[in-house]
């Protein structure tokens, strides 16, 4: 009955387990039975025969059903009582009868105790088979995740509800500095990498978004924060947190995060670049804009404005190049800062435009400040250039008057100033970069002047118009101007190579845009532009034939020729003139037109005359 009661039991528990895999209870109640089973025996049979053997299965199943401490505690509990039955009951136990139901008995149950150990053997090792496969699995798995994590280019670390490090990735130790992960592990992150802000005032932990976000199960992300390297440095950091959740309860934390450094500084640049000046640092039309009615208060008045325009920086540009007229705007911008107050306001609103915004300051005021201003612009130069400026001034003493109105008075008295000055200063720039040509090279000067004498001479013997002979000097005057622009190894050169060939062929073009600047100049820039054309077509820069060259740059072409070679110090004096009449001679009908060349040698004579 006993044994009956506990197969019952026993399968009702493992119909139980099946349906439910509730393995627990079922544990429970398997040692219960086992040991009420034990306990029933006992007290019926007593010492009959295999009592003692029943006793054995009790630890091992009790190991095997439930976990070591319940074990433990059923064992002693199940021993105990059996202690106590056998010292109560010995007085009164006689020897048993070995006879042949105690030897079934004894046979039976070591037969069951055989099958029940080999069946909780075998069960073990398909247990720990199962299970050494689960760990293995989860090994594998636990390596693929750290390949994974460490693989990504975002930084990964979580946290435990204290704050202390519990994982970290490579990018997390290689954007924070640390070499091993042990370093970080146990360490609270919030006091290793996020304790102050960017400016270097503390971060509160109580305040840190890392924290508030998962302890309210939320997640959280931002940009505008920073965190800390090993090494004391810091750098802008976009990071999310997110809270970890396990059988629902916060547990901690995983955050991710970028070093957004660079980023920063592209979009500060970008920023800067909306609203200041790439090239002076000033501020540009758009910040200008902006930012002028915080000055137009009446607590500025009188507000005075200077509306200033560089001049000549087209030609700088042209002739020189846009370095060398960088460089001019960058040294007009520097005088206007340096001449300026804290407060002043100064922003280039065009290619050589700037305006001025001059709070508190009369009109009076104003004008010392630009006569300031002029008088150092005028001590610039840059390459042949002498840098100058157009400026005009206006105040606002009146709240009602408009900053628009005003404005617009100080930009037509720029162009008023422009205007009346034009002559004066285009005489000026012109006789700047004539000069600095013929100091640069005096060889230039000598020869500008003998062909200039030259061309006179023989334009008069070619019975020219008073007027094209006034041309023609002034033109012979001028027609190596554009070499302005060459180096000055390659002027002091006697023989070339191809590239510097090809920078002195380009002389004519330079030449014609700069006196195609000037009022004075303007009608004989064609006559430069053609001057190395030649009769037979193959001249520069635009390869003319005949009588397509104009004349009074055919005869310059002849006259310049004959007074290179006349003037040269390669040969002596009483060889020149023979020379130079021989190499016009030469070039008649091929480089020079032949009516002229025969006059220019009529005219040169003989070598006496020369």
């Amino acid at each position: 009955m006993i044994n009956a009661a506990g197969v019952a039991v026993a399968f009702s528990a493992l119909i139980y387990f099946r349906n439910t895999d509730r393995y627990e209870p079922v544990a429970y109640i398997a040692i219960a039975a086992l040991i009420l089973c034990q306990i029933s025996f006992y007290q019926i049979v007593q010492y009959q025969n295999y009592g003692l053997i029943w006793m054995s299965m009790v630890p091992p199943f009790a190991y095997f059903l439930l976990r070591r401490k319940a074990a433990r505690i059923a064992i002693l509990l199940f021993f105990g009582y059996m202690l106590y039955f056998i010292l109560s009951n010995m007085p009164r136990w006689s020897p048993a009868g070995f006879n042949a139901q105690a030897v079934f008995n004894i046979l039976g149950a070591s037969l069951s105790q055989l099958l029940m150990i080999s069946y909780y053997e075998k069960t073990r090792e398909d247990v720990w088979h199962e299970l050494n496969g689960t760990i293995l699995l989860m090994d594998e798995s636990r390596n693929d995740l750290r390949l994974i994590l460490d693989s990504s280019a975002e930084a990964i670390y979580g946290i435990d509800k204290e704050g202390n490090c519990t994982f970290c990735n490579r990018s997390c130790l290689e954007m924070l500095g640390y070499s091993n992960e042990k370093e970080l592990l146990g360490k609270n992150m919030h006091r290793q990498i996020h304790h102050s802000r960017d400016d270097g005032s503390p971060y509160p932990e109580e305040d840190c978004r890392i924290f508030k976000a998962f302890s309210l199960g939320e997640s959280a992300h931002t940009e505008d924060e920073v965190f800390w390297r090993r090494d004391g440095t810091s750098f802008a950091v976009e990071y999310s947190s997110f809270p970890k959740i396990k059988n629902g309860d916060i547990v901690g934390a995983v955050i991710t995060f970028m070093d957004i450094s660079q980023r920063k500084e592209r979009e500060a640049e970008i920023n800067y670049l909306s609203f200041y000046d790439a090239l002076t640092g000033l501020q540009n039309r758009r910040c200008f804009e902006e930012n002028r009615a915080a000055i137009d208060t009446r607590e500025n008045l009188p507000l005075s404005v200077i509306a200033a325009d560089i001049n000549w920086l087209k030609m700088t540009n042209d002739i020189f190049g846009h370095a060398a007229g960088d460089e001019l705007i960058q040294k007009a911008s520097a005088i206007f800062r340096q001449v300026c107050r804290p407060g002043d306001i100064i922003a280039r609103i065009g290619g050589d435009e700037f305006v001025l915004l001059l709070p508190r300051t009369s009109r009076e005021g104003a004008m010392e400040i630009l006569s300031e201003i002029k008088s150092l612009v005028a001590g610039v130069r840059v390459a042949a250039i002498r840098c100058s400026i157009s400026a005009g001034v206006s105040t606002k003493t009146n709240p009602s008057q408009s900053l628009d109105d005003v404005m617009l008075d100080a930009d037509n008295g720029m162009y008023m100033d422009k205007t009346i000055n034009r002559k004066s200063e285009n005489r000026q720039m012109l006789d700047t970069v004539i000069g600095d040509l013929h100091t640069k090279y005096p060889r230039e000067k000598q020869h500008s002047a003998h062909t200039q004498k030259l061309c006179a001479r023989l334009g008069a013997a070619l019975k020219l118009p008073a007027n094209d002979v006034s041309k023609l000097e002034q033109a012979a005057y001028l027609h190596d101007i554009g070499k302005i622009v060459l180096d000055r190894k390659i002027m002091e050169k006697d023989v070339y190579s191809r590239e510097e060939i090809s920078r002195i062929m380009q002389h004519p073009l330079y030449g014609y845009r700069i006196l195609s600047l000037f009022d004075d100049t303007l009608d004989i820039a064609g006559y430069i532009y053609s001057h190395h054309e030649k009769w037979d077509g193959t001249g520069y820069p635009k390869g003319l034939v005949g009588e397509q060259i104009p004349l009074i740059s055919r005869i310059i072409a002849v006259c310049e020729a004959y007074a290179r070679v006349a003037h040269t110090q390669r040969l002596p004096a009483e060889e020149r003139n023979p020379a130079a009449i021989h190499y016009i001679r030469e070039g008649a009908g091929s480089q020079f037109d032949p009516q002229i060349a025969d006059a220019l040698i009529q005219l040169a004579g003989s070598p006496e005359k020369a």
